[in-house]
């Protein structure tokens, strides 16, 4: 035990003691440092022709030619020409306010392996610069050139080189949009979404998205839909993940048979000006509007949890977030379709026709102030502002957990027999009468019929409770049948 106890010691004590000899041995070169101002790099940065460094597993090299940057390796990158400039310019100036003179040995400084190595060239000269260890003094780093010397500048060299391969990319814009009037979806469901305001596709002006289908409109919700335009036009590329993807590369992403492809019909924002080298995804479109429009295209896929996305005519790949893959791929007219089985504005209707038990009911409607209305029965005034109130809010029959789930079949007339039936005669030129009729199903679902058309499940409970509310308003009328 005595024995290990002093090889414990005496190994603490050379561990020590070599700690003490590095630091002695640094403060011994750093001894010989001199303050000389001396310049590494002085160049016009519009004369550099040449850019090379490395950063974290990248190796890369720029070349400009006619004013333009290139990649040397592969001339189909398309190169962030303002990134180039800008590190051009930031390399074009390096100086050291400090150097050593008797350099013994360059592993002191980190600059027997470096770090980074970076060439600067113009047509008549080169330079090649090591950059090792940052300094025991905050803010330096240093450096050599190959003249037997070790310079120090500052430490910021190395965020000016700080840029990946893929970093270098010129990312393709996502235009600025002032309107959007379209968004078609090529998914599982595929999707035509038109937005156009009073557009008399349906019976009620409250509904300003629609799922078109041929000749034929159907409306959405308005504020899931609005939701699904908002987030399938203004989101942003993450990263850069492929400059030049080909069929096998493709396939690693999930785009090569993309989940969904989505085309944006929209008017560009007034300070977006057109012009003959615009983005290759935005291309002139016909439209039902006078107005001109564009297009922007592009594709989601997913791989390994990540969320891939390109332009159509496009080989450059990005990420993006899960949200907006997810808003293109999962989009559909269930999803979309309104919660509420009818949306009336009350001022457009002058009369409901009531079919309850066997009987047949008409109440006149009549605006009485900005949002009150004055109902009458039999030319008696009856308190119907209950009624109107819940019909708007029977909704569509969601999917729950509960025992009594909604039914999985589409929902379809047989022997089904006729509980309430809702017939609206309006003051409008078109849809002057709407008609709302539900019909039994089971216990726990009614299927409602909007225009003979629009079948869907809807919950009982609320049929029931509107049936028992107008019950009660006749009842207390004192009208008989």
């Amino acid at each position: 035990m005595k024995r290990e106890r002093k090889l414990m010691i005496l190994s603490g004590v050379l561990v020590v003691c070599v700690a003490g000899a590095v630091v002695v041995s640094r403060i011994d070169f750093e001894e010989k440092m001199t303050g000389t101002e001396t310049t590494i790099v002085d160049v016009d940065s519009a004369d550099i022709t040449y850019l090379a460094w490395n950063y974290e597993d990248d190796q890369m090299a720029f070349t400009r030619e006619d004013g333009e940057w290139i990649y040397e390796t592969d001339a189909k990158m398309s190169v962030d020409q303002e990134l180039l400039d800008e590190i051009a310019e930031n390399l074009s100036d390096i100086t050291s306010d400090k150097m050593v003179e008797e350099v013994q040995s360059l592993s002191v400084y980190g600059l027997s392996d470096p770090a980074y190595n970076i060439t600067i060239k113009t047509a008549d000269d080169t330079w090649e610069i090591a950059v090792g260890d940052e300094t025991f003094s905050d803010g330096e780093v240093y450096i050599s050139n190959g003249d037997d010397y070790v310079y120090l500048t500052d430490s910021g060299l190395i965020d000016d080189i700080s840029y990946s391969l893929l970093d270098c990319v010129q990312k393709e814009e996502i235009p600025e949009m002032e309107s959007i009037s379209r968004i078609e979806i090529e998914n599982e469901n595929t999707l035509d979404m038109v937005y156009k305001e009073n557009a008399g596709y349906c019976y009620s002006d409250a509904y300003t998205y629609y799922l078109k289908d041929g000749d034929t409109y159907r409306n959405l919700d308005n504020k899931e839909t609005e939701d699904i335009f908002t987030t399938l036009s203004d989101f942003s590329w993450e990263e850069c993940v492929d400059f030049y993807a080909d069929d096998s590369e493709l396939e690693s992403y999930g785009l090569k048979d993309p989940d969904a492809v989505v085309t944006v019909t929209y008017q560009p924002a007034a300070e977006e000006e057109e012009s003959d080298d615009a983005d290759a995804s935005t291309e002139k479109t016909d439209d039902e509007s006078t107005e001109e429009n564009l297009k922007f295209e592009y594709q989601v896929g997913t791989e390994d949890d990540k969320y891939y996305a390109k332009l159509t005519d496009s080989d450059i790949v990005y990420t993006i977030s899960e949200v907006v893959y997810n808003a293109a791929v999962n989009a559909s007219y269930d999803n979309l379709k309104p919660d509420e089985v009818i949306l009336l504005d009350w001022d457009t209707v002058n009369s409901i026709e009531i079919e309850l038990d066997g009987n047949v009911y008409t109440v006149d409607v009549e605006k009485d102030g900005d949002d009150a209305y004055q109902c009458t029965l039999n030319d008696v005034e009856i308190e119907f502002g209950g009624v109107l109130d819940q019909i708007p809010d029977i909704t569509i029959a969601e999917e729950s957990d509960d025992e009594d789930s909604v039914p999985e079949e589409e929902p379809s007339l047989s022997n089904n027999k006729s509980e309430l039936k809702l017939t609206f005669h309006r003051n409008t030129d078109e849809y002057k009468k709407v008609e709302l009729e539900f019909y039994q199903y089971d216990g726990s679902y009614c299927i409602s019929v909007l225009n003979g058309e629009e079948m869907n499940y809807t919950d009982r409970s609320s049929v029931v409770d509107l049936k028992e509310e107008i019950n009660s308003v006749i009842l207390d009328s004192d009208s008989g049948t």
